[in-house]
């Protein structure tokens, strides 16, 4: 008989890169039929994370990937603070109104910290989407 494991609380995002991590991501990237297996094996594989410490949908936010964004999200994965701020500095706009809209938790620290990053610009996001980015988070209650 299975034992049901309780997933881990929403941010409780694992230290270090490990195999699943890796297992994950390439089935999202290249054998999509096989994610929700490998979910329903293993929950806690939506927390697993690279060295750098993103789960994978943080990675794929990175990567503005919203397909993957929208296939994990549907099967649980938490939405890390920073997988939208880091949307944000990319400017990857379509990825930003998806975490928005797929629960991505903001508050003060979030907003004034995406703020900076479109302030700062290092990535050179046009202006058009800055204003795109900036108008989506003020329907969420949030200036920035």
């Amino acid at each position: 008989m299975r034992k049901s494991i309780r997933p881990p609380r929403y941010n409780a995002l694992k230290k270090g890169r490990s195999h699943e991590f890796g297992l994950l991501l390439d089935a999202v990237m290249n054998e999509r039929n096989k994610v929700k297996d490998i979910v329903t094996d293993n929950p806690e594989v939506l927390y697993e994370t690279c060295w750098a410490g993103e789960n994978v949908l943080h990675w794929l936010a990175i990567e503005n990937h919203t397909e993957g964004i929208k296939l994990l999200r549907s099967l649980g994965s938490p939405i890390p603070e920073f997988a939208l701020i880091h949307a944000v500095q990319h400017g990857h706009a379509e990825t930003v109104i998806l975490l928005l809209e797929l629960g991505a938790e903001l508050n003060e620290y979030i907003s004034n910290t995406c703020s900076r990053c479109l302030k700062t610009n290092s990535f050179g996001v046009s202006a058009k989407k800055i204003r795109l980015i900036k108008s989506y988070f003020k329907q969420f209650g949030y200036a920035i």
